[in-house]
Protein backbone atom coordinates (compact mmCIF):
# COMPACT_ATOMS: atom_id res chain seq x y z
CA UNK A 1 0.00 0.00 0.00
CA UNK A 2 2.77 2.43 0.87
CA UNK A 3 3.98 2.19 -2.95
CA UNK A 4 1.00 3.08 -4.20
CA UNK A 5 -0.66 5.46 -1.86
CA UNK A 6 0.37 9.51 -2.37
CA UNK A 7 0.75 11.46 0.82
CA UNK A 8 1.17 14.83 0.13
CA UNK A 9 1.31 18.37 0.83
CA UNK A 10 0.66 21.64 -1.42
CA UNK A 11 3.87 23.94 -1.08
CA UNK A 12 3.40 26.23 -3.31
CA UNK A 13 3.75 28.73 -0.91
CA UNK A 14 6.92 28.13 0.33
CA UNK A 15 9.90 30.16 -1.92
CA UNK A 16 7.26 33.42 -0.43
CA UNK A 17 7.30 31.52 3.01
CA UNK A 18 11.29 31.86 3.08
CA UNK A 19 12.00 34.91 1.33
CA UNK A 20 9.76 36.21 4.37
CA UNK A 21 11.72 35.19 6.71
CA UNK A 22 10.36 31.52 7.50
CA UNK A 23 12.37 28.53 8.75
CA UNK A 24 11.30 25.32 9.63
CA UNK A 25 12.55 23.00 11.99
CA UNK A 26 12.04 19.52 13.39
CA UNK A 27 12.83 18.74 17.27
CA UNK A 28 14.79 21.95 17.37
CA UNK A 29 17.05 21.82 14.14
CA UNK A 30 16.63 23.86 11.31
CA UNK A 31 16.56 22.19 7.71
CA UNK A 32 14.80 22.05 4.70
CA UNK A 33 10.78 21.97 4.77
CA UNK A 34 10.36 19.59 1.56
CA UNK A 35 13.46 17.33 3.57
CA UNK A 36 11.43 17.06 6.74
CA UNK A 37 8.55 16.50 4.92
CA UNK A 38 10.09 13.27 3.21
CA UNK A 39 11.68 11.99 6.17
CA UNK A 40 7.80 12.65 8.15
CA UNK A 41 6.67 10.07 5.43
CA UNK A 42 5.00 12.66 2.67
CA UNK A 43 5.97 11.16 -1.21
CA UNK A 44 4.54 13.93 -3.39
CA UNK A 45 4.16 17.57 -3.29
CA UNK A 46 1.88 19.48 -5.28
CA UNK A 47 2.29 22.68 -6.62
CA UNK A 48 -0.05 25.43 -8.56
CA UNK A 49 0.91 27.12 -11.49
CA UNK A 50 -0.81 30.59 -12.55
CA UNK A 51 0.13 31.90 -15.57
CA UNK A 52 0.52 35.75 -14.34
CA UNK A 53 0.05 35.93 -11.04
CA UNK A 54 0.80 39.94 -11.37
CA UNK A 55 -0.82 43.10 -11.81
CA UNK A 56 -0.85 45.20 -14.68
CA UNK A 57 1.96 47.57 -12.98
CA UNK A 58 3.60 44.70 -12.64
CA UNK A 59 3.23 44.06 -8.58
CA UNK A 60 2.58 40.34 -7.71
CA UNK A 61 -0.55 39.29 -6.06
CA UNK A 62 1.49 37.15 -3.20
CA UNK A 63 0.20 33.63 -1.73
CA UNK A 64 3.18 32.25 -3.62
CA UNK A 65 3.45 33.96 -6.54
CA UNK A 66 3.10 30.74 -8.70
CA UNK A 67 4.61 31.83 -11.98
CA UNK A 68 6.37 29.53 -13.84
CA UNK A 69 9.87 30.58 -12.86
CA UNK A 70 9.36 29.96 -9.61
CA UNK A 71 7.04 26.69 -9.86
CA UNK A 72 10.33 25.73 -11.85
CA UNK A 73 12.69 26.95 -9.30
CA UNK A 74 10.37 24.95 -6.40
CA UNK A 75 10.02 21.69 -8.61
CA UNK A 76 13.73 21.37 -9.20
CA UNK A 77 13.86 21.10 -5.33
CA UNK A 78 11.03 18.60 -4.68
CA UNK A 79 12.88 16.50 -7.38
CA UNK A 80 16.28 16.63 -6.00
CA UNK A 81 15.07 15.06 -2.96
CA UNK A 82 13.47 12.17 -4.60
CA UNK A 83 9.97 13.35 -3.70
CA UNK A 84 6.82 12.96 -6.79
CA UNK A 85 5.55 16.03 -8.24
CA UNK A 86 1.62 16.96 -9.17
CA UNK A 87 1.56 20.01 -10.82
CA UNK A 88 -1.70 21.83 -10.49
CA UNK A 89 -2.70 24.08 -13.94
CA UNK A 90 -4.95 26.68 -12.76
CA UNK A 91 -5.32 28.19 -15.71
CA UNK A 92 -5.79 31.79 -13.85
CA UNK A 93 -3.39 34.78 -12.94
CA UNK A 94 -4.78 33.96 -9.23
CA UNK A 95 -6.67 31.33 -7.19
CA UNK A 96 -9.21 29.30 -9.05
CA UNK A 97 -11.94 27.40 -7.26
CA UNK A 98 -15.85 27.10 -7.41
CA UNK A 99 -16.40 30.79 -6.55
CA UNK A 100 -14.12 32.02 -9.54
CA UNK A 101 -12.18 30.98 -12.29
CA UNK A 102 -10.78 34.08 -13.87
CA UNK A 103 -9.20 34.34 -17.18
CA UNK A 104 -5.86 34.82 -17.46
CA UNK A 105 -5.69 38.20 -18.60
CA UNK A 106 -3.50 37.66 -20.98
CA UNK A 107 -6.53 35.18 -22.82
CA UNK A 108 -9.38 37.35 -21.95
CA UNK A 109 -11.10 37.85 -25.33
CA UNK A 110 -10.33 34.62 -26.84
CA UNK A 111 -12.34 32.64 -28.50
CA UNK A 112 -13.47 29.66 -27.62
CA UNK A 113 -11.25 28.13 -30.39
CA UNK A 114 -8.82 30.09 -29.43
CA UNK A 115 -8.64 29.72 -26.17
CA UNK A 116 -8.36 25.78 -26.89
CA UNK A 117 -5.17 26.98 -28.95
CA UNK A 118 -3.91 28.48 -25.64
CA UNK A 119 -4.85 26.26 -23.37
CA UNK A 120 -2.90 23.67 -25.35
CA UNK A 121 0.09 25.99 -26.83
CA UNK A 122 0.54 27.29 -22.89
CA UNK A 123 0.09 23.60 -20.95
CA UNK A 124 2.93 21.73 -23.74
CA UNK A 125 5.17 24.83 -23.19
CA UNK A 126 5.29 24.80 -19.64
CA UNK A 127 5.50 20.57 -19.70
CA UNK A 128 8.49 21.28 -22.22
CA UNK A 129 10.29 23.73 -20.25
CA UNK A 130 10.01 21.51 -17.21
CA UNK A 131 11.50 18.47 -18.99
CA UNK A 132 14.40 20.77 -19.95
CA UNK A 133 14.57 22.10 -16.51
CA UNK A 134 14.81 17.98 -15.45
CA UNK A 135 11.83 18.51 -12.96
CA UNK A 136 8.97 16.78 -15.34
CA UNK A 137 6.01 16.61 -13.03
CA UNK A 138 4.60 12.89 -11.71
CA UNK A 139 1.13 13.73 -11.95
CA UNK A 140 -0.94 17.07 -13.64
CA UNK A 141 -3.65 18.55 -12.43
CA UNK A 142 -5.65 20.42 -15.24
CA UNK A 143 -7.83 22.99 -13.78
CA UNK A 144 -8.06 23.51 -10.40
CA UNK A 145 -12.03 23.12 -8.09
CA UNK A 146 -13.43 23.17 -11.95
CA UNK A 147 -16.84 22.20 -10.53
CA UNK A 148 -18.75 25.38 -12.12
CA UNK A 149 -16.28 25.74 -14.70
CA UNK A 150 -12.84 27.46 -15.88
CA UNK A 151 -11.67 30.33 -17.56
CA UNK A 152 -15.25 32.08 -17.05
CA UNK A 153 -16.93 33.27 -19.28
CA UNK A 154 -16.32 31.14 -22.13
CA UNK A 155 -15.73 27.97 -19.20
CA UNK A 156 -18.40 29.56 -17.21
CA UNK A 157 -21.13 27.09 -16.13
CA UNK A 158 -23.41 25.67 -18.15
CA UNK A 159 -21.19 25.47 -21.02
CA UNK A 160 -20.03 22.25 -20.25
CA UNK A 161 -18.84 21.12 -24.37
CA UNK A 162 -16.67 24.13 -23.94
CA UNK A 163 -15.90 22.85 -20.40
CA UNK A 164 -14.99 19.57 -21.52
CA UNK A 165 -13.16 21.04 -24.77
CA UNK A 166 -10.66 23.18 -22.73
CA UNK A 167 -10.04 20.45 -19.94
CA UNK A 168 -9.52 17.83 -23.33
CA UNK A 169 -7.00 20.69 -24.61
CA UNK A 170 -4.99 20.40 -21.43
CA UNK A 171 -4.90 16.68 -21.55
CA UNK A 172 -4.06 16.58 -25.23
CA UNK A 173 -0.77 18.99 -24.19
CA UNK A 174 0.22 16.76 -21.45
CA UNK A 175 0.19 13.31 -23.44
CA UNK A 176 1.54 14.87 -26.45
Amino acid sequence: MNDTFIKGADISMLLEVEECGGKFYDNGKQGDLIAILKAYGINSVRLRLWVDPYSEDGHAYGAGTNDLPRTIKLAKRVKEVGLSLLLDFQYSDFWADPGKQTMPKAWRGLSYDELNKKVFDYTGEVLDRMRNENCYPDLIQIGNEVTNGLMWPVGGEGKWENIAGLISSGINAARA
